[in-house]
């Protein structure tokens, strides 16, 4: 990325709510200049792929970014065809985001992968073999046999989303798109240029990835309180070192863990202590929360900043657009798309 490239901004959804009603809230997204919508991809939602495929028939020019599929829940396979699929309907527009997973998706299925780096890594080659029209046979953490996708438009850009430096380092390899999530915010930056100094060689995307950022921007109080539910689930899948330098003992995660699957992640947000949230988010009156997003942005340069959308009305899609405006992020532009450069790169 240029030092003068200006950061767009992106809604983060989950599907928590009838699929007509995120269609709207996409749309207005679309309307205000958000340049991509991120969906999440969680077993106990509406569907991602039927979620995205609504919101493509009612958008022009989102990027639509799963965020992100995991090789468990859905087989690899099954994830080629949703996204070739996908881009049938929004050609151009469609993002294939993967990652290893966590607690929160795992839990209630029952899952327990002994390897989800390795199978992360596996399904990158494998998805991207098969939307490129391949025939392909595969035994590691997961099986393909004869697996094809005749009919595929083609490989796609591929985002790639995950904590650990081993995902770190695959997603600088090996994906266009690396989306950051749940990382300290005054780590960000350093994070950030450790990403693209990978590809200051060349790569898949000269310059390096695109990076999505997710700071957990929050300026309601009712809002922080929502980050921190979501912080009861990302606590119980942070590394043990890390936990236990915020002071969150094994014995808290157990009761975290316990909490967030009994009654869910509101429920627990009150076991979450304030040094979490200070470290892994943007949070304060709003003015604080505007100054902080623009000193980031200057401090980090990303692609894009996406915001999660703590409530779904038309009126918070409305202020978190006048907030990234505020904050000195631009609104999607090149004729209404939003300036990536994505498609028409190999994955």
């Amino acid at each position: 990325m240029s030092e003068d490239r200006a950061t767009g901004w992106a809604l983060w959804i989950h599907a928590v709510r009838p699929v007509p009603e995120l269609v709207d809230l996409a749309r207005q997204a679309e309307e205000l200049g958000a340049a991509a919508l991120l969906v999440a991809d969680e077993g106990i939602d509406r569907d991602l792929y039927v979620t995205l495929t609504a919101v493509a028939g009612a958008t022009d020019h989102l990027l639509l970014v799963p965020a992100i599929t995991n090789p468990h829940s859905r087989h690899p396979v099954a994830t080629a065809a949703a996204l070739a699929s996908l881009e049938e309907v929004a050609p151009g527009r469609v993002v294939a985001g993967l990652g290893a997973g966590g607690s929160l998706v795992f839990d209630p299925m029952g899952l327990h992968p002994p390897r989800p780096y390795t199978a992360l890594r596996e399904a990158v080659d494998v998805i991207g073999r098969l939307l490129d029209g391949q025939t392909v046979d595969h035994e590691g953490q997961f099986t393909t046999a004869g697996a094809a996708i005749g009919w595929s438009p083609g490989r796609l850009p591929v985002a790639i989303a995950g904590r650990g430096p081993k995902v770190e380092r695959l997603a600088a390899e090996r994906a266009e798109v690396v989306i950051l999530s749940g990382k300290a915010v005054v780590e960000v930056p350093e994070v950030v240029a450790r990403l693209r100094a990978v590809r200051s060689d060349g790569g898949q995307t000269p310059g390096g990835p695109v990076v999505i950022w997710n700071p957990a921007a929050a300026w309601r109080p009712e809002h922080v309180d929502e980050v921190r539910s979501h912080f009861a689930y990302m606590t119980v899948d942070t590394p043990a070192e890390e936990r236990r330098a915020l002071g969150v003992s094994d014995e808290a995660v157990a009761e975290l863990r316990a909490a967030v699957h009994r009654d869910g992640p509101q429920a627990a947000a009150h076991l979450v202590p304030d040094a979490v949230t200070h470290r892994y988010a943007i949070v304060g009156s709003r003015d604080e929360v505007v100054a902080r997003l623009d000193q980031a942005r200057r401090e980090v340069r990303p692609e894009l900043i996406a915001f999660s959308a703590h409530e779904y009305t038309a009126e918070f899609v409305k202020e978190t657009a006048e907030v990234a405006a505020e904050a000195g992020l631009v609104a999607a532009t090149d004729g209404g798309r939003p300036s990536l450069p994505l498609h028409g790169v190999g994955a």
